[in-house]
């Protein structure tokens, strides 16, 4: 039997209006109860130089990873199943978005031997925004891997979806690789998340157009930039000056979220990877707590001191680590207040 994945839930950043489930960014997705023998997953792709990653979990464990090809195919997701049994069944982008897509994958079917249902709602929203160590770059594959490739990347091992399945919320991912808050890693001026942030998917010419913030709003967003700022920080003769610049855009990036976000708590997680931009992160976290928002705060995350997995990035159990801290402080923070 074919089922239409938008009775399901819809995961991540959607187009209103557009009844086609697309995976635009790390962790878009389908999620349902299957009881079934047997389930495969019908995906409409694009071609790229990259082939995008899709990744399973059943009831919140990864369970299976594949890269696309290019046409409409139907890939297996699971086999010699016991029917009689029903799992939650999660099928997402597990990698992010790259800029030579002319459109995102689309899941324009799943296919069952079985009974597949909506799984019961989750209540809350976390909002991840970040780059590569948001979309689990390093956490898939060997040490030894230094292309960057969506093979290396994964979002299932990443502390977003780490964080998610601990507090049983859904995730809605907007990270790029190499993308700052000031600078990319590179030392470009456009390659921030403030100029992505109320784009659907600016790194997709399809999907560069405004987003639709009524679909649904975030209870906690998580802001996990300043790795890549740290590179031309770091470089500039005028260290005091470019600080400066640093926390104001943190402070823009943070009045934008809010705007957007009215009742989320936002929390700036930084440190998974040193921490030379930390005084200016807090000290824009200071200044907007000083100014009245006090959903605001600021966590220094544990660093992984070398803990490496590909690409030199976080290895996944410095993920793990990550994800504990994130998701302690936000319990903390919902417990604190109705």
């Amino acid at each position: 039997m074919r089922y239409d994945p938008a009775q399901f839930a819809v995961l991540g950043r959607q187009d209103s209006g557009d009844p086609m489930c697309r995976l635009w960014w790390s962790a878009s997705g389908v999620r349902f109860l299957a009881a079934c023998a047997v389930l495969e997953v019908e995906i409409e792709t694009e071609k790229c130089d990259q082939a995008p990653w899709i990744g399973v979990l059943a009831d919140g464990a990864p369970i299976a990873r594949f890269p696309l090809l290019r046409g409409k195919h139907s890939y297996p997701v699971l086999a010699g199943m016991d029917a009689a049994v029903s799992h939650e069944i999660t099928i997402l982008r597990d990698s992010q978005p790259t800029d030579d897509e002319i459109a995102p994958p689309v899941i324009t079917a799943l296919i069952s031997d079985g009974t597949l249902q909506p799984a019961p709602a989750r209540e809350r929203l976390i909002e991840f925004i970040g780059d590569s160590l948001t979309v689990g770059e390093g956490t898939a594959g060997p040490v030894s891997a230094m292309e960057w490739r969506g093979a290396w990347m994964s979002h299932m091992c990443a502390f977003p979806s780490l964080v998610s399945e601990k507090l049983r919320a859904d995730s809605r991912v907007i990270a790029i690789g190499g993308w700052g808050v000031w600078r990319s890693y590179d030392d470009q001026e456009a390659h921030t998340l403030g100029q992505a942030y109320e784009r659907l998917c600016l790194l997709n010419p399809a999907g560069n157009h405004a987003y639709d913030f009524r679909e649904r709003p975030a209870d906690a967003v998580v802001i996990n930039l300043g790795t890549n700022d740290s590179g031309p920080f770091g470089r500039t003769a005028d260290q005091q000056t470019a600080a400066q610049n640093i926390m104001q855009k943190a402070v823009a990036l943070t009045q934008l979220v809010r705007r957007h976000q009215p009742g989320a708590e936002i929390l700036w997680a930084y440190g998974l990877c040193g921490n030379a931009v930390a005084p200016a992160l807090q000290a824009a976290v200071e200044q907007i707590r000083a100014a009245g928002d006090d959903r605001v705060s600021y966590l220094a995350l544990e660093d992984c001191n070398g803990d490496l997995g590909a690409r030199q990035h976080p290895s996944r159990a410095a993920h793990r680590r990550a994800a504990e801290q994130i998701a302690a402080e936000l319990e903390k923070k919902w417990r604190s207040k109705p």
